[in-house]
């Protein structure tokens, strides 16, 4: 087979980088509208995929540590484009999706579960590392687990990913911000309603644990499994490798409990008893605001056109909601005889 020279070779990988790069980043402006969004990601995806295997084999264990700048890239032009402000202080409540977010269990779980999520990954990654030390390269591997795990199983899934849900930052930050002035509460055994305070310290720790491990080591394990799974030598280690991986990040997720959040007047300021004190009022006029009910029976009111008398012109619609009787008008003038006028009935 004929080789290039050696001078095109640099030219052809620059060129090979820059289409994949191109291909990832430009790919979802030209699927951006209307029900394109499955082809977005799916374009999105398989360019992320081009640029790590380009820098796998341009740069071989160097190029994993171009993965991860990639990847970190991505995480934070993501969380940027999608920040949506949080709702907990004007809806007075949230949901706790995994244990991070679940402020009212111990502490100490959070820091067992902490410990044994980034010691698998760690573990995840320096096997990924060695593997790209070794001559085996399946690329058959590399586009089943394309079609087979991210786009079946992590990307456009929703809340049913098999990687869990992404970290909710804008939840995160506003309880930190404001956890000295509100309290919590949520149901207890037995029924009950448990109320307790929390300290900003713990907060920002299991904020910093949910970000590690939700946003940056999710995004990491989700677009290195390609690479991870290019390596393996059998079908048999592929399709384990494949049903195993997800379970270190989904190892947190636990079922949605509802947490109420009260405002702690006591300890705020004039300042931020006014901020809340409108939030309040915001959020009473949201609950006071309906839709206006409907009348179950109306009547039509037409009128006769001053400048066409012939022509019938919808009038207004009468709403008889309390009688559902219709009103009656009197009978308008024949269109034959328009000098003839309706004589009133007699009274017997």
């Amino acid at each position: 087979m004929r080789s290039f020279h050696p001078c095109w070779r640099p030219r052809l990988n620059g060129t090979w980088t820059g289409s994949c790069g191109l291909a990832s980043f430009c790919g979802p402006e030209l699927f951006s509208s209307g029900s394109a969004m499955d082809i977005v990601e799916a374009v999105y995806t398989l360019g992320m995929n081009l640029v790590l295997l380009c820098f796998v084999q341009q740069f071989g264990t160097a190029g994993i540590y171009l993965c991860f700048v990639q990847i970190l890239l991505q995480t934070a032009i993501s969380t940027w484009v999608f920040w949506k402000p949080s709702d907990m202080l004007l809806s007075g409540r949230f949901a706790a999706r995994n244990i991070y977010e679940d402020i009212g269990g111990p502490g100490l779980q959070v820091a067992f579960l902490f410990i044994g999520q980034v010691s698998l990954l760690l573990m995840y990654f320096c096997a990924l590392f060695r593997a790209a030390e070794t001559p085996t390269r399946n690329y058959a591997y590399w586009a089943t687990s394309y079609f087979a795990v991210q786009m079946s199983a992590f990307f456009n899934r929703g809340a049913n990913s098999q990687l869990g849900q992404v970290w909710n930052g804008s939840l995160w930050l506003a309880i930190v911000q404001n956890v000295n002035h509100v309290s919590f509460s949520c149901a207890a055994f037995g029924g009950e309603e448990m109320h307790f305070r929390v300290s900003r310290l713990e907060m920002v720790g299991r904020g910093l644990a949910g970000i590690v491990v939700n946003n940056m080591f999710r995004e990491a394990l989700a677009f290195t499994v390609p690479i991870m799974l290019m390596f393996l030598s059998s079908p048999f280690e592929f399709v384990g490798s494949c049903l195993a991986l997800n379970f270190i990040v989904t190892l947190d997720d636990m079922e949605a409990k509802e947490y109420k959040v009260s405002p702690d007047r006591s300890t705020m300021d004039l300042e931020v008893q006014k901020s809340f004190s409108d939030m309040e009022s915001q959020r009473s006029r949201k609950a006071r605001t309906t839709l206006p009910e409907a009348s179950s029976k109306y009547s039509m009111k037409d009128t006769w056109s001053e400048d066409s008398p012939r022509t019938i012109v919808p009038g207004q619609l009468v709403a008889n909601a309390e009688t559902n009787a219709a009103t009656c008008e009197p009978d308008a003038p024949e269109l034959g005889n328009p000098s003839a006028k309706s004589e009133p009935e007699e009274l017997v």
